[in-house]
């Protein structure tokens, strides 16, 4: 998130954590569509992008060798030895150059990159650190799956970033087909023992997409990130994503999702209608905050005066409510003033008002 960026509070922001390979996508522009999904994620004020130090040492031992090789070839005006490329990549001595001739240009090519995914990309680096308390989870997570050491580590580090802080949601982006497989595949691969893990050590899995096919919201479309998609497709599913993993970290707070008002055109500029979540129990009065979508972004709206004078049907007089299993009992309805009573500006409540928006309980209230 940018420092121009409107403030949000926490409880409204999501974090994504990014596997090392995607680093080099970014700064390579390996697959257009991803970076620009990506952007997106970084243009907006309810995400933040977090990215352990492991990654970063990892991402280090990856681009070093990279652009070694590639340095390799150009001195060779393309005709490389490949054989011996192979046979000394790891001891970065190849006989037709040495690592000590090209060294410096690779390690200033490096440091610009890492500086490059801070100032660009807005990665978060410092808060996810290698802690003594990873240990112990990572030894167990290594030897229950099949999750390399190397993957386990960055896994565990996204939603275990500091000793006495465990992450509630995370998001786990990656174009690891073997990673991906090993903690999500379905049938007998994915092993039973990672939620094991996870339970013994009370940490949350993060919700897992491979950029190759992740789902928009509703689940009926899958999206290649590695290919051809046009901009305003991905911009659309960037905003469908952030507004839905808004939701589902939250959904302890929901109280309801915007309906339209049936009720006269000037009654709907004054009206707030929704759908009351299930199983939730309206009190006589709540503070609330509105998360709803413009054309191009998402926005927030906190109202400053409790919510009441709820109506179904009729005003509410018992409290705490709750819908019956009749949908029609879920439609509620209530006026929206400001702090001196007077109506909302017209153009704000066409945004809040509109359909599928999410209506939450203000984490004050809890």
């Amino acid at each position: 998130m940018s420092l121009n960026q409107p403030y949000v509070d926490p409880v409204f922001k999501i974090k994504i954590a990014v596997d090392t390979q995607l680093l080099a996508y970014l700064i390579d522009d390996s697959y257009p569509s991803f970076t620009r999904f990506f952007k997106n994620l970084t243009n907006s004020p309810f995400v933040d992008i977090v990215c352990s130090r492991f990654v970063t040492y990892e991402y280090i031992g990856i681009r070093k060798l990279e652009h070694y090789l590639r340095t390799l070839y150009k001195s060779t005006k393309g005709n490389m030895n490949f054989s011996s490329a192979l046979k000394y990549r790891n001891e970065f001595k190849a006989p037709e150059l040495d690592y000590s001739e090209c060294y410096s240009d690779i390690k200033n090519t490096i440091e610009e990159e890492l500086k490059k995914l801070n100032d660009d990309f807005e990665i978060i680096y410092d808060e996810n650190i290698l802690h003594q308390a990873l240990w112990l989870p990572h030894q167990d997570l290594v030897l229950s799956s099949r999750l390399s050491k190397e993957d386990s580590l960055v896994l565990l580090s996204s939603v275990y970033p500091q000793e006495f802080l465990k992450e509630e949601h995370t998001i786990f982006l990656t174009n690891d087909d073997q990673f991906y497989k090993a903690f999500c595949g379905g049938g007998n691969y994915r092993m039973s023992s990672i939620d094991d893990v996870f339970q013994d050590n009370d940490l949350t899995l993060p919700e897992t997409s491979n950029i190759k096919k992740i789902k928009s919201p509703s689940g009926a479309t899958t999206h290649n990130l590695t290919g051809d998609i046009e901009d305003d497709v991905i911009d659309d599913f960037a905003q469908d994503f952030i507004f839905n993993e808004i939701a589902k970290k939250n959904k302890k707070l929901l109280l309801g999702t915007t309906i339209r008002c049936e009720c006269s055109e000037g009654l709907k500029k004054k009206l707030l209608c929704f759908d009351l979540a299930d199983d939730v129990e309206l009190p006589e009065e709540i503070y609330s905050v509105i998360l709803y979508r413009t054309d191009s972004a998402i926005d927030i709206y906190i109202h400053h005066t409790a919510l009441t004078n709820f109506h179904q049907g009729d005003k509410i007089n018992d409290f705490p409510y709750k819908a019956t299993e009749d949908p029609k009992s879920k439609q509620i309805t209530l006026k929206l003033s400001n702090e001196e009573g007077s109506d909302l500006k017209e153009s704000l409540m066409d945004e809040i008002t509109k359909k599928d928006n999410l209506v939450f309980i203000h984490p004050d209230n809890i």
